[in-house]
């Protein structure tokens, strides 16, 4: 006659012939066992069909092992591999991620509260962000956020970021030494710190050059067609631009259609194009499109370290942390007057 009895940790140990401690440790993240007496553990574990019970240890330990994911840019061109590298990198912490969806503020703080409801260990947040009193709430809770690719002032989270500022000041300078003066802006949301921030910084280093300035600022940007229809637009003002800044490839692409099969314009004796991302189809041989490449690997694992830092020595105090893009020029620039 079978026991419908589950196995607990002591049937372990004294199959293993190790003490419960012991069994403790092999199933706890970072714990001290040597790899004989882990191995041991694990092989009697599997003879005896037993997993620990990780709601039981959450509760002992005062921690539940589970870390939030709130994604809210699926239209971002390597969305699918951002997060799969997230969900890798969480999980070779020993903790496992719990991924919710948000596309508006509403929705971003209704995942927060689930989150917290969960008893989650931290939570890392990608192109959004909580409202201050759903921040204000993680904090009181001892939650530490962190924010990968959007900043949002007067939250308190962690934010870890491309230096716009930067990425702005190549662009500017890449422009301006074969003398571009009229320059146009197209962006998904010209409020993204990022785009301000690299907005900013082409402003303020155009300023160094006689008669250079931004022209055109379009907003509201954020795919191929749209990004062909508004250079459309941008070539019947009066003061057309000579240089288009994109702050997505998928746009600046579709600037880029409109100017070779529309407008019949050469790129770049005509108009120079950049955009941002450095997505496969920028340096195909067709398009061979100049851009900013973004670390996205990098991005990732500095957030999950950033995030299970602060789990690990309970902090929730925030910090920001900016890496750097690299400018790629290629075919629909100006050779750089040196």
């Amino acid at each position: 006659m079978t026991s419908n009895k589950r196995s607990n940790s002591q049937d372990v140990a004294d199959l293993a012939g190790v003490s419960q401690a012991s069994v403790s440790r092999a199933f706890t993240r970072g714990a001290s066992i040597s790899p004989k007496t882990k191995a041991k553990i694990f092989s009697a574990a599997a003879k005896l069909g037993y997993t620990p019970n990780i709601i039981a240890r959450s509760l002992s330990k005062k921690q539940s092992g589970l870390v939030g994911v709130l994604f809210a840019n699926w239209e971002h061109p390597k969305a699918a591999e951002i997060l799969k590298g997230l969900c890798v990198a969480i999980t070779a912490q020993g903790f496992k991620p719990i991924v919710q969806s948000a596309g508006v503020q509403v929705s971003a703080d209704t995942a927060f509260t689930d989150f917290l409801c969960y008893q989650v260990d931290g939570v890392i947040v990608f192109s959004t962000s909580p409202s201050a009193t759903m921040s204000a709430q993680c904090l009181r809770n001892n939650v530490p956020v962190v924010i990968l690719n959007h900043t949002t002032p007067g939250i308190t989270a962690s934010f870890i970021t491309i230096n716009s500022h930067n990425v702005g000041r190549q662009i500017a300078n890449a422009l301006s030494r074969p003398q571009r003066k009229r320059i146009a802006i197209v962006s998904a949301d010209s409020q993204n710190q990022v785009v301000l921030g690299i907005r900013n910084a082409v402003a303020e280093t155009l300023s160094d050059f006689p008669d250079a300035t931004i022209v055109s600022e379009r907003t509201g940007i954020r795919c191929y067609e749209s990004g062909r229809s508004t250079m459309l637009d941008l070539w019947n003002e009066d003061d057309k631009p000579d240089a288009l800044i994109c702050t997505s490839d998928y746009t600046a692409l579709g600037a880029l259609s409109a100017c070779r099969n529309q407008l019949k314009l050469t790129v770049p004796e005509d108009i120079s194009i950049i955009g941002l991302g450095d997505i496969a189809a920028a340096s195909w041989e067709e398009h061979n499109l100049s851009t900013v490449k973004i670390p996205h690997d990098e991005l990732v694992q500095v957030a999950v370290d950033t995030l299970i830092n602060k789990i690990d020595s309970q902090s929730v105090v925030p910090n920001s942390i900016q890496l750097d893009a690299q400018l790629i020029l290629r075919g629909t620039t100006d050779e750089p007057v040196l």
